[in-house]
Formats: structure tokens, C-alpha cells, sequence
């Protein structure tokens, strides 16, 4: 085994085949292992968080994958590995993240747009499952919220230092209110007009699944902001 690792790292082609299927085997292994942790934990991490909201009388709502696999599959999507949900940014608190401790969440980044005034994302783990809180603004019956990305061939990384933050791009969704639905024997709040908005992110044939979509070249309700970033914070 030894001689085989020495004469991989002196031919440097063969050391870059092997890194190059190194990564792909071990990245799909983690994604196997995230996604068999999702599964097994989803349902009680939801739970806590409806006591959070419940607790801080906080409007959310299931959203984006989370809304998508309650309403088409009656159930998390198989292949999912995280919990989104929507939540006013009007109602944005730092007490929030005091509440979210206590129930054995902890916060691992937020991304802010004009220092949380304009639009904002958070995000918890509990149990390895990350929670994505995705805040929405209200304005003329329509809701409004926000994904962040790199720049094209550039990593999250490179495109932070590069540009002081991410490409921001801007959803807009019709508003009509909420209201909750039986989700794996519980009440969740979800919006109103559930059909209408799912298919104004992932179109008319969103109850036909397509493990191939991708939220930033397919989603139907996006455009970028040029004249915003997201800032990007860890917190460890």
C-alpha cells in the first residue's frame, strides 16, 4: 500500500485521477451519511421547531423543498438533507437565537443583506440537520425573499473576497395569506395558496419529480439583485 501511495504522488497525473475520484467517492459517501441522518431526524427536529415558534408567537411556514415534499409527497423529500421554512422579516429578533439554544439548536451562519434591512438568512443545526430560515418581506400582496450564490467559476470563498459577499438573488412569490395542513400527523402552517406559489418557484409540472433541479438556473420567479451582496457570516 505504501509503494502504491509513493508512486501516486510521483506522477502527478496519476495523483490528480486519484484525488479527483478520492473526492467524488468520499463527497457521495458524506452526502449518504447527511441524508440518512435527515431522514431519521427531520420529523422530531420540525417538532421542536414548531414548539420555538409556538414559544416566541412567531408566524412561519414550511418552505421552498420542505413545503414542496409536504404538499407532493406528504412527507420530507427522500433525497433531501435540510428544513426549510419562511418567516417575516419584520419579526426578525436576536432574541430568536436565545430560544433556538435552549431547544439544543445552534446557529452556524447568517448571510445579511444591507445589515438585515433589505433581506436575511439564517441558519441552525440540531442533530447534524441543518435548518435554513429564509426571511420574506411583505409588500403589495406579494412576498419577496432571497438565495445567495457565487460568482460563475469562482467558489463561495473566492467570490466573498473578491466582492465583500455573495450574488443575491431575489424571489418574488403571490401572497395570500397561511394556513396549516396534516404533515406526518401534525399541524403545520403553510401558505395559503400553497399551489400557486410552488408553481411560481418550480413551475407548472412541480407535482412530477426531477432530482436534476436546481433552484439557481430553474426556479421561474428569480432575478438578481445587482446592486446588493450578501454578507456572509460564520459563526463557527
Amino acid at each position: 500500500m505504501k509503494d502504491l501511495i509513493l508512486l501516486i504522488e510521483k506522477n502527478k497525473f496519476m495523483a490528480k485521477i486519484f484525488r479527483f475520484f478520492y473526492r467524488k467517492i468520499f463527497v457521495k459517501y458524506k452526502l449518504y451519511k447527511q441524508n440518512k441522518n435527515f431522514l431519521k431526524y427531520a420529523e422530531e427536529t420540525l417538532i421542536q421547531v414548531n414548539h420555538i415558534f409556538k414559544e416566541l408567537d412567531i408566524q412561519y411556514w414550511l418552505e421552498y423543498g420542505t413545503l414542496l415534499g409536504a404538499i407532493r409527497d406528504k412527507s420530507f423529500i427522500k433525497h433531501d438533507l435540510d428544513i426549510d421554512l419562511g418567516i417575516f422579516l419584520d419579526d426578525y429578533s436576536e432574541d430568536m437565537e436565545i430560544i433556538f439554544k435552549r431547544y439544543g439548536f445552534k446557529k452556524i451562519r447568517n448571510i445579511s443583506i444591507d445589515n438585515n434591512t433589505y433581506g436575511l438568512e439564517e441558519s441552525y443545526v440540531y442533530k447534524d440537520i441543518v435548518i435554513d430560515l429564509f426571511y420574506f418581506t411583505l409588500k403589495d400582496n406579494k412576498m419577496y425573499s432571497h438565495v445567495f450564490k457565487n460568482e460563475e467559476g469562482k467558489s463561495w470563498h473566492k467570490t466573498i473576497l473578491d466582492n465583500g459577499g455573495l450574488i443575491v438573488r431575489e424571489m418574488t412569490f403571490p401572497y395570500d395569506g397561511f394556513t396549516t395542513i396534516n404533515f406526518l400527523g401534525k399541524q403545520y402552517p403553510v401558505p395559503k395558496n400553497a399551489d400557486e406559489h410552488l408553481k411560481s418557484f418550480y413551475g407548472e409540472k412541480y407535482m412530477i419529480k426531477d432530482t436534476e433541479w436546481n433552484p439557481y438556473t430553474m426556479a421561474k420567479n428569480v432575478k438578481t439583485l445587482d446592486n446588493k451582496i450578501g454578507v456572509y457570516k460564520s459563526y463557527g
